[in-house]
């Protein structure tokens, strides 16, 4: 079995086994890929009411998401529908509902949305963020090739990046943020291959523009990384660099269809038009500096030009923040080199990448210091619910790249204390997900942390308070394990399995740690060959 495909294998395994289920940001996503499939539409008027994350445009609810990762549900979801419709028929669902009031407006999660529902959510996370991510994984391995020819620091740099980063918990959500950060990372796999390959071939230029595209319409912070692989691409090669822009737009095609059947022009978002009755205070006057109120005011009357643009980043409501960027780096609440210690050997590695590769090191620089700029801009820069800091995950393949250089240089028992220990912080996110710092009622940050928001007073930290406590009761939870443990054919990957009724579903069973044996049957299994003493 190749190398490459044994990795595939094993990170899609071990993403599908803990795929959980957050709430909102999915089943707004979801509801557009049902719209579509089911009633040929992107209202989604239908569902509207399973999700505070929706768009009111026109008396008509949408997703407030790109929607990129709907698209590509699209045929993933059909599938199952028609396969489904060849199998005898299910007892009718239940109708029993949690319901959720926020800002007087209910929010409704069915207890039990039956057998069919249940799969098209562990299909849609699977065939999308599970699979793309052990595909990024992949291209982590192979372009480690460039960089060192030793297999054992490729290896340890491809674990480190799969299980030792923000990679694994996020690969198991239905966000758009693993699927975009693939299609990103491979526009630049292609340049670089370009670069160093002498093959300047016009359709390898097109491919990374149309793959760059598709990220950008599964989320659009990666239109930075676009932007960057732009410039590289000039760098590589002048004249072709208008094929990249080709394979760009085209992949942006779908997105300006969207947003023309809508809104009757390419160039407007749903976003700009959250549903204001949940989100009351997308545009909080409290919440923001003296400096940037002018801003802000602006962007409340769609008539001026100025705020017109901004309204589209509904979150954007300051200047860039160097408190906030701080935060975004080191502070324990959501800090990345918090909960990736890890990525601290990046930019040592970065020192050493900076002689043999100048302007890819350059590159690697500029993507992450442009995201850290534009997330300090934004009210919700944490991320929301969720473990870690899902905006700037999409940087982090990039910054693994440099740290293969720090494996030559740097002490290896310092470097292997630090990835055991940022696989083990990563393991802890497979528990529930917090916000600490949000406000429920207002969807803003809460006034004793925004009060202390530019200050260099840390806020506190949910891997010490929170997730360790749970993780040393439960161990790593996964929903697909535990369900099957318990007999249950329907099988729900929400983080709060609704259908039970309970926090943990083990009832008369529960033995913590359990569900890694057979994860590590599976990975002896695949590995095996690797693991023999060879013979003399």
């Amino acid at each position: 079995m190749k190398r490459e495909f044994k990795i595939f294998l094993t990170f899609f395994l071990i993403y599908l086994f803990f795929i959980q289920w957050y709430g909102w940001n999915e089943e707004s996503q979801f509801s557009l890929t049902k719209a579509i499939s089911d009633e040929g539409r992107f209202e989604i008027d239908s569902f509207y009411n399973r999700t505070g994350d929706r768009a009111l445009y026109n008396n008509h609810y949408y997703s407030d998401k790109d929607p990129g990762l709907s698209f590509l549900s699209v045929p993933i979801y059909s599938s199952w529908k028609f396969i489904y419709s060849l199998f005898p028929q299910e007892q009718k669902q239940n109708n029993q509902y949690v319901e959720v009031l926020i800002n007087n407006v209910t929010i409704y999660s069915p207890k039990d949305p039956g057998f069919f529902t249940f799969n098209s959510m562990i299909l849609v996370t699977i065939l999308t963020s599970c699979i793309f991510s052990a595909l990024t994984v992949v291209l982590i391995y192979k372009i480690s090739k460039s960089f060192s020819k030793n297999e054992k620091h490729r290896l340890l740099l491809t674990i480190t990046y799969g299980l030792g980063t923000l990679a694994f918990p996020i690969s198991l959500n239905f966000m758009g943020h693993a699927t975009a950060t693939f299609f990103s990372f491979l526009s630049f796999y292609l340049l670089f291959k370009v670069k160093h390959g002498k093959n300047h071939d016009v359709n390898l230029f097109v491919l990374s523009g149309l793959f760059a595209g598709i990220g950008i319409i599964t989320e659009d912070i990666v239109a930075l990384i676009a932007f960057f692989l732009f410039t590289y691409s000039y760098t590589i090669d002048r004249k072709k660099t208008a094929f990249f822009v080709l394979g760009l737009f085209i992949g942006l095609l779908p997105l300006l269809f969207y947003n023309f059947s809508i809104f009757n022009t390419p160039f407007d978002l749903t976003r700009a038009y959250i549903d204001r009755s949940i989100y009351i205070s997308a545009y909080p006057y409290e919440n923001v500096t003296a400096s940037s109120e002018k801003i802000l005011k602006n962007a409340i009357f769609p008539s001026d030009e100025i705020g017109r643009i901004l309204r589209h980043f509904h979150f954007v409501t300051s200047p860039p923040n160097l408190y906030v960027i701080l935060r975004l780096l080191i502070d324990p609440f959501r800090g990345i080199l918090f909960y990736c210690p890890v990525l601290f050997l990046s930019f040592i590695g970065m020192f050493y990448m900076h002689k043999e590769y100048r302007t890819e090191s350059l590159l690697i620089l500029c993507i992450f210091i442009s995201f850290l700029i534009v997330l300090s801009m934004r009210t919700s820069w944490w991320g929301g619910y969720g473990f870690g800091n899902r905006y700037l995950f999409s940087v982090i393949p990039f910054l693994v790249i440099p740290i293969i250089y720090a494996f030559k240089k740097a002490n290896f028992k310092l470097i292997l204390i630090l990835v055991l220990i940022s696989i083990f912080v990563n393991f802890l996110g497979l528990q529930n997900p917090e916000d600490y710092i949000s406000d429920i009622h207002t969807m803003a940050m809460k006034k004793e942390y925004l009060e202390k928001l530019n200050t260099l007073e840390p806020f506190p930290n949910p891997l010490q308070s929170y997730y360790l406590p749970l993780f040393l009761k439960y161990g790593p939870r996964s929903r697909i394990f535990e369900s099957i443990s318990n007999g249950q054919y329907s099988i729900d990957i929400r983080v709060f399995p609704l259908s039970k009724e309970s926090n943990f579903p083990f009832d008369d069973f529960y033995i913590p740690f359990l569900c890694l044996v057979p994860l590590l049957i599976i990975c002896l299994l695949i590995w095996k060959s690797d693991l023999i003493w060879p013979k003399k």
